[in-house]
């Protein structure tokens, strides 16, 4: 007792009683220390304290806390405890004991049917809940789901060859062929760089010439026919055919 009033207090205190030499009994102190501390109105503030007490867990708890400022109170009517107690209580809980077949009509029963409602609906929803986590499955696909597949992109630039049969590279190989366009004469590398050599045309209608001897004349066919590739070859020789040759 060393701060506040308490301190005060204790120093009056302790100088009468060395001024007198007399310490009295312990109930006699006691009953001046309550006289000091207790409240002027002990009861009026419980009855305040009741009129604001509100329902914030649960009913058993608020009923346990209404209990003590009860009895601090002094009031001994049922009927009054039980107006303080309706104002506090959840109201679901209100309307659940008043719709019972014979309502309480003492506090007492009140504390028994707001605990028991009160118990009885947070089992329920504990029981409500657990059901809930246990009927939760993890998702399945559907059945007509096909999962997306993963096609590599091709790249533009990449050449041909990647369409080819292992025939069709090697014959490309033995005859030179461009694996980008399957013409003689470049690589598939001169269709990027813009270097194709130009394709030289051939006309094979046979038009009249100045006479040539015949040893001549074979050589030029001849040289002509391997500088065309396997189509133009195609093209020749039935060209060939219908000129009579």
């Amino acid at each position: 007792m060393n701060g506040g009033t308490a301190g005060p207090w204790k120093e009056t205190m302790l100088d009468e009683l060395f001024a007198l030499d007399e310490w009295g009994t312990w109930k006699d102190f006691v009953g001046e220390l309550k006289d000091a501390f207790s409240a002027a109105d002990a009861a009026g503030d419980a009855r305040a304290k009741l009129k604001v007490l509100k329902q914030t867990g649960t009913a058993d708890e608020y009923i346990a806390e209404f209990k003590v400022l009860a009895a601090a109170s002094q009031i001994k009517e049922d009927n009054s405890l039980i107006e303080y107690f309706m104002d506090g209580l959840q109201p679901k809980l209100v309307e659940k004991v008043l719709g019972v077949e014979k309502p309480p009509t003492t506090i007492k029963g009140w504390y028994d049917y707001a605990s028991r409602f009160d118990n009885q609906w947070r089992r329920a929803r504990a029981i409500i809940n657990r059901h809930r986590q246990e009927n939760k499955k993890p998702s399945t696909p559907s059945r007509n789901y096909t999962p997306p597949r993963y096609v590599p992109t091709r790249d533009p630039n990449a050449m041909d060859v990647d369409r080819l049969s292992l025939e069709e590279r090697e014959e490309h190989f033995k005859k030179g062929l461009c694996f980008e366009c399957h013409k003689p004469g470049h690589r598939a590398a001169d269709h990027k760089k813009g270097t194709i050599p130009e394709q030289k045309k051939y006309d094979f209608s046979f038009k009249k010439e100045a006479p040539k001897t015949g040893k001549e004349t074979h050589l030029r066919i001849k040289a002509m026919i391997e500088a065309l590739d396997e189509k133009e070859k195609e093209e020749c020789m039935k060209k060939l055919e219908d000129e009579g040759f």
